[in-house]
């Protein structure tokens, strides 16, 4: 609500700066950025991010077995209990069957031994004084071998158990959905340990790079915002984890992109992580700039009335188009907050644009110029025009 009001109160001295002439010929219309109308920083640095996932699975292959059949490729996404790979069912049958035979001949051996002992407690009870320290000597090497050979039942036993719980699990599952990351090629663990590495999907952090020059500008805690690169009014909420500046890292196109084009390329560049507020509509790999500080991003694009142009059905603005030259623009409106007199703009217009205040004045094709507001009184229909074509690029 604050961002509404303060939209309504800029708009009487942005009416003195912005807007369509007095029907001169060959008239300059002075135009402003919406980001500016609505108050909002449109300077702050950009940094480029990508989303990557904050939980990951990392599967170990036993050496002792033999993979059958891998049933995903990287870059698969997989479901929870979707089955992975699979080990050699066959060799770990072989294993479990051979374990239950030497089981069984242990059980056999114990057997024996107790149906020994029993008939030389039995012989002895009947034999002479004589024989008695015989048939005692004979009893204890038997009891010895009898608990030997119980405490190899309860090994053998062990191993049977585990071999069985190898064949029940030999299709190795996925603990939760994610995306397949990585596979070893030859078969066996990297150098992490991991032979499968599944990134968990829902659970996601944002990674960055900054330059040395900029790294000042980013505080563990501190709130941002994060935009995403295909969508202007796609934005969310998050919190800076970590500022890794123990480290310098490689530079990537990827990651080190920034909008401050005056950036030393030579500067070292710096690790820091995002955790995103909500994580609606995310992507693993996506691609996002973050800026520091918080906007309401929840309310999108609420824009003075007095903006805004109506023609029955249709709503439409007056704005400097890439060439710089005024553009009567066709525009989708929401809600209406008549407290503070704006419009909802849903679609057709972005923080980025440039408008002129409607009169009767203004006409398609007069040349444009950006306001006093924006510090800027000479002609500068070319910067305008420059900025609205990155912003019609990136969108596309």
């Amino acid at each position: 609500m604050k961002k509404h009001l303060l939209g309504g109160c800029l708009v009487a001295s942005l009416l003195l700066l912005s807007g369509c002439g007095s029907g001169t010929t060959n008239q300059t219309v002075y135009v402003q950025s919406v980001g500016d109308i609505l108050g909002y920083d449109t300077t702050a640095t950009q940094f480029s991010g990508t989303v990557e996932s904050s939980k990951s699975q990392k599967i170990e292959k036993d050496d002792d077995k033999t993979i059958d059949e891998i049933k995903v490729q990287q870059g698969d996404s997989v479901k929870k209990g979707q089955v992975l790979f699979t080990y050699n069912k066959d060799s770990l049958q072989i294993s479990v069957d051979s374990a239950k035979l030497e089981v069984e001949s242990i059980q056999n051996k114990i057997s024996s031994y107790q149906q020994q002992i029993a008939q030389l407690k039995k012989d002895k009870k009947a034999a002479g004084k004589s024989e008695q320290l015989s048939y005692n000597l004979q009893i204890q090497e038997a009891q010895l071998d009898l608990s030997s050979e119980q405490y190899n039942l309860k090994k053998k036993q062990k191993e049977l158990d585990d071999l069985q719980k190898d064949l029940q699990n030999a299709d190795v599952v996925a603990e939760a959905d994610g995306v397949v990351q990585s596979i070893s090629s030859d078969n066996s663990s990297d150098n992490s340990g991991a032979f499968m590495t599944i990134l968990q999907t829902g659970a996601y952090k944002i990674k960055g790079q900054v330059s040395e020059l900029e790294v000042g500008e980013l505080e563990q805690d501190a709130e941002v915002t994060i935009h995403s690169r295909i969508d202007d009014n796609k934005t969310w909420t998050g919190t800076i984890s970590q500022v890794d500046t123990n480290g310098a890292v490689a530079d990537s196109d990827e990651n080190s992109m920034n909008s401050d084009q005056n950036t030393d390329n030579t500067a070292s560049k710096y690790t820091f992580y995002v955790v995103p507020d909500t994580q609606d509509g995310m992507m693993i790999g996506q691609h996002v700039y973050i800026t520091v500080g918080k906007q309401e991003t929840d309310k999108g694009i609420w824009l003075n009335a007095d903006y805004v142009v109506r023609d029955g059905d249709t709503a439409y603005v007056w704005l400097a188009n890439t060439n710089g030259v005024l553009e009567k623009r066709t525009v989708t409106i929401g809600r209406h907050n008549e407290e503070a007199n704006t419009y909802e703009i849903t679609d057709g217009l972005t923080l980025d644009d440039y408008l002129a205040f409607p009169t009767d004045d203004c006409k398609e094709g007069e040349k444009t110029t950006v306001s006093q507001a924006d510090d800027s009184s000479e002609d500068t229909s070319g910067d305008v025009g420059s900025a609205a074509m990155s912003v019609e690029e990136g969108a596309s």
